[in-house]
């Protein structure tokens, strides 16, 4: 699970934003050299924008649930025995009280 979520901090913090900045100024460039394909690098970089927005979105919406609700439903699950009452109330067999 650490490694997870080692893999999840370094595309948070590193590699989304580098690789977004390095488009913005690789389209910056090509526009400057390219004016006729201006409007497809400005449209470009308006993309790679918006998806630097929506992807920090998601992680902080992933952060404020985890805040909620704990880690709880983000840890691994663990199997529990979900009638460990022994046979006791609630039904689940027993005699049938001399019938």
């Amino acid at each position: 699970m650490e490694t997870i979520e080692d893999i999840i901090k370094l595309l948070r913090f590193v590699i989304i934003p580098l690789g977004t900045t390095f488009r913005v100024v690789f389209c910056f460039v090509k526009m400057t050299y390219d004016e006729d394909s201006a409007n497809a690098y400005k449209k470009k970089i308006w993309n790679a924008v918006a998806f630097l927005i929506i992807s920090e979105l998601i992680f902080v919406i992933a952060d404020l649930i985890k805040a909620y609700y704990g880690d709880y439903y983000f840890s691994t699950p663990t199997i529990t025995q979900p009638f460990s009452n022994d046979g006791g109330a609630g039904g689940g067999g027993g005699s049938m009280g001399g019938r």
